[in-house]
């Protein structure tokens, strides 16, 4: 060993904390110079070189050979988290590279200071536990500063596995070493050695992810079936990083051996154009804002966000892409989702008892229609809730179009309770008939059953054909439209109109109804002729109609479901089907929670009514007729004649709502009877808390679906009809006389309302003087 006169050696041995691994002690040999006076440089030319037993095993071609330690080497400088980037890798990393290798030196320009490695390519076993050095007249400018004191410290190669650093045994180091300001860490808690990955899109797309994120750019250098290397754009950085995976087997994982993760060049910003400013990219990044429903982030939230984020631009066109790509990686392709349908049934009625599917595919395999309705809704349909459902169809807005039926209901607390819904090609006879039929193999003929829609013809068609014993309603609501849409009345005139039909069809008893009637004639006879002899007063007024509306006069429960629904219809089907299963889940726990809460008899809703109707009975005078038969005058209304052995009364309240009049109160609190008693079954908080009793069960996770054989092997294509061009429609078109609140359109000509510059009969003051 040559030592200078001037210099002192300290010899410090230490085991490493990992022998197995290392099969080997490893000596480190530092030498700490004397301070030199002001102004001199240290001199240091002598280093001392030590070979350890390196014999360990490595899976790639070369040996390791001699390790050269610096005598100027400290442990606190072996340690430090700031290294050069000179990725020297004797297994051929930078000459078997394909492709631009503008990442890495020759490897006939070896440095001074050899690496040794024993484990860090052993089948992804993980880095070495001795670091690489290089010698430090190799990085003049590029020594980072040590965290002691601000004393500077030569920078070194990354090391491979970390080990205690055993600081306190590093000498004090010279002070004309400095560290550059362009040396950098980025962190890559993403990608690390010894990382997994089932495919090698999946390795890029993250590679891909980290770089968007910590603003860098790479090159892939080498990508064969069993390697893949990529490197950094530019020359003046080192940051590389190798995956291997032992055979292109399909089941065979891709190892990240190396990744060398210091930045030896300045960050450039992301601009339009660059390789990380991909929709692919962007979407993945945002694809967890999707993970909610109900959760809407449009493209232009997509741009604020990036910008604000990231520091990058992207323009609408990218962010609608990416926004695309988010959706689909969380809700699903929305091809694919036709042929999930059949394994997501099987599920779904495995886990929740009493489901019913439907699935109808034409003779190609392609998708027809889907019904469901699930089992908790049909057990609480049948025997606790009112006979009264609302039926309803609108379209889809998801990449295939199509429509959705939906049949509701109401519960005793006047809340939504679905019943079943329908996935169809489009709104036509057959459709809906089909609909029906499996609508009808799950309820049955239920007496006093009744169905309510718009005047769709197909609806009642199919009402009539499937249900004999069902009565089928229309909505005042729509009929109320097409009278609009068809007269063309003028603002005057319909608001004298509009008041007196809503009240025929909210009338209760014949002589209301006649006297609301008369008025119609009277205000608009051509309207009065239209409502009475081709509408039919007997499907629009409570009054006229031969069965049991209850309180359920227009489509608006229907149009509600379609409402909450609104963006879910824009989901691949099953997905979309899932939603409903989800948001029902959710009423069914929550509802039943507070029926069972409730300390009154009736719910809520109906007891706030009682409560009302028992004020007003309080100052009304009741007069017997026999002993279940009292006549009853006062209150401010018409007198009544209440039969309470039959539940009747004059007024027809009684019978029609199946909720106890205020003459009815009025008798039952003269006589001590308990008028909660005749309400009906329907209202009562036991009867609500019934109907939510069996929850809805969940469906799990797809992976850990058990799919019989024969379901597996099905195939459902989509819908015949090709996707159109063009950006999807989502708004539906207004139904006839509906009142839609339009953009004010102002002329550029005249700057008045009402018309565009095209259509403008304005004159123009002349400006000539």
């Amino acid at each position: 060993m040559d030592i200078c006169d001037n210099e002192m050696v300290r010899v410090v041995l230490h085991m490493a904390s990992d022998v197995a691994n290392v099969g080997c002690i490893p000596i480190f040999v530092t030498t700490s110079p004397r301070v030199p006076s002001e102004g001199i440089e240290p001199h240091v030319d002598t280093e001392t070189s030590f070979r350890a037993n390196m014999s360990g095993p490595d899976n790639d071609e070369e040996d390791v050979g001699a390790t050269v330690f610096p005598i100027t080497t400290s442990l606190e400088q072996r340690y430090s988290p700031y290294h050069n980037n000179n990725f020297q890798d004797n297994d051929g990393f930078n000459n078997e590279t394909e492709g631009d290798n503008v990442c890495a030196e020759p490897s006939n320009n070896m440095r001074r200071g050899t690496r040794f490695n024993n484990d860090g390519d052993d089948g992804g076993a993980g880095p070495s536990n001795v670091p690489s050095f290089q010698h430090e007249d190799e990085c003049e400018d590029n020594t980072p500063v040590n965290n002691r004191g601000n004393r500077p410290i030569p920078s070194m190669v990354r090391s491979r596995r970390r080990i205690d650093p055993l600081t306190s045994l590093a000498p004090t180091l010279p002070s004309n070493m400095v560290a550059p300001s362009f040396v950098s860490s980025c962190d890559l808690d993403d990608i690390s050695v010894g990382k997994l990955f089932a495919e090698k899109n999946e390795l890029i797309l993250q590679l891909c992810k980290v770089a968007f994120r910590d603003k860098f750019d790479f090159k892939i250098a080498r990508s064969t079936t069993t390697r893949f290397e990529a490197h950094y754009c530019s020359e003046s950085c080192k940051w590389r990083i190798r995956a291997t995976r032992s055979s292109n087997e399909q089941n065979v994982h891709w190892v990240v051996k190396r990744i060398d993760n210091v930045h030896t060049c300045h960050n450039e910003v992301l601009v339009d154009g660059r390789h990380q400013v991909r929709s692919r990219v962007v979407g993945h990044i945002i694809a967890e804002k999707y993970i909610q429903d109900k959760r809407i982030y449009t493209p232009n939230d997509i741009r604020a966000d990036m910008q604000q984020e990231y520091g990058i631009q992207l323009t609408y066109q990218q962010t609608y892409r990416a926004r695309e790509v988010g959706l689909e990686i969380v809700r699903g392709n929305p091809a694919e989702s036709y042929n999930l349908l059949p394994k997501y049934s099987h599920v779904l009625t495995t886990a929740n008892e009493g489901t019913v599917t439907h699935l109808e595919q034409d003779g190609d395999g392609n998708f027809l229609y889907y019904f469901v309705a699930l089992g908790s809704s049909i057990k609480g349909f049948m025997q606790y809730i009112r006979p009264v459902i609302a039926v309803d169809g609108t379209h889809l807005k998801g990449l295939y179009r199509g429509s959705i039926f939906v049949a509701t209901c109401l519960d005793g607390n006047n809340q939504l309770y679905p019943l079943a819904i329908g996935i169809m090609d489009s709104e036509n006879n057959d459709a809906w008939e089909w609909f029906m039929m499996k609508l009808h193999g799950v309820i049955g003929d239920r007496p006093e059953l009744v169905i309510i829609s718009d005047r769709c013809t197909a609806i009642r068609r199919a009402v009539l054909k499937v249900f004999h014993n069902a009565t089928h309603g229309v909505c005042f609501y729509h009929v109320k439209g097409n009278i609009k849409s068809q007269f063309r009345m003028s603002k005057a005139l319909w608001d004298e109109f509009e008041p007196a039909f809503i009240n025929a069809a909210k009338a209760y008893g014949h002589e209301e109804f006649k006297r609301q009637l008369e008025g119609l004639w009277m205000i608009h006879s051509g309207a009065a002729d239209y409502l009475e002899n081709n509408v039919g007063t007997c499907n629009w007024a409570r009054s006229q109609f031969e069965g049991r509306r209850y309180n359920i006069l227009t489509t608006n429960i229907a149009e509600s479901v379609n409402a909450f629904m609104r963006e879910s219809r824009k989901f691949p089907v099953t997905h979309l089907v899932d939603h409903f299963r989800k948001t029902l889940q959710q009423w069914f726990y929550d509802r039943k929670i507070v029926a069972e809460s409730m300390t009154t008899r009736l719910t809520t809703w109906a007891d706030e009514i009682v409560t009302e109707r028992r004020t007003i009975a309080e100052r009304m005078i009741v007069r017997p007729v026999s002993s279940h038969r009292f006549q009853v005058i006062g209150g401010g209304l018409k007198e009544g004649l209440v039969d309470l052995q039959k539940r009747t009364c004059s007024c027809r309240v009684f019978q029609l709502d199946q909720l106890v009049c205020a003459h009815a109160i009025a008798a039952c609190l003269t006589h001590r009877v308990d008028f909660i008693n005749l309400c009906s079954d329907f209202y009562t908080t036991e009867s609500l808390a019934m109907a939510y009793a069996q929850p809805v069960e969940p469906v799990g996770d797809v992976a850990d679906w058990e799919v019989p054989d024969e379901i597996q092997e099905m195939q459902v294509y989509p819908l015949v009809e090709a996707p159109p061009p063009g950006r999807r429609k989502e708004l539906r078109i207004p139904s006839a006389g509906e009142d839609v609140d339009r953009r004010t359109v102002r002329c550029g000509r005249c700057h008045e309302l009402g018309h565009n510059r095209k259509r403008c009969k304005n004159p123009i003051a002349s400006t000539r003087s």
